[in-house]
């Protein structure tokens, strides 16, 4: 298994329990999508799903130590070649809202019980 391939099994079961659909259509739907594992000490602890501006984070693995360069670097590719990087969480996922905020996401709207933000600039 890739390194890919286990950052996206990983991103599948931290959002699991949100979706409605299994791995297999999960694997489907982000099958166009970039697939950018995060890494500590060498090992996969998670991932960045990446279609155009649009990003989502998971991880499998809590890191130990800070990965704002990776993330850093990773919005700073998008918004650079974008203009902006945009992401979704669920309205009742308040740590990962609270996650995306820190990183520089702002607020656009609310919609389906999904919250839909937009970061110009990385806090990072």
């Amino acid at each position: 298994m890739t390194p890919e391939d286990r950052a996206l099994i990983m991103v599948y079961q931290s959002v699991k329990h949100r979706l409605t659909v299994g791995l297999v259509e999960y694997l489907e739907a982000v099958k166009d999508w970039r697939v950018i594992p995060l890494t500590e000490s060498g090992r996969v602890i998670g991932g960045v799903l990446q279609k155009g501006n649009e990003i989502h984070v998971g991880y499998g693995v809590k890191p130990k130590v800070s990965i704002r360069g990776y993330i850093r670097k990773i919005l700073g590719d998008v918004i650079s070649k974008h203009g902006c990087a945009l992401t979704t969480v669920q309205a009742e996922n308040l740590a990962g809202l609270r996650f995306c905020e820190r990183l520089g996401f702002v607020k656009l709207s609310t919609y389906n019980g999904r919250i839909l933000l937009r970061c110009d600039r990385s806090n990072y």
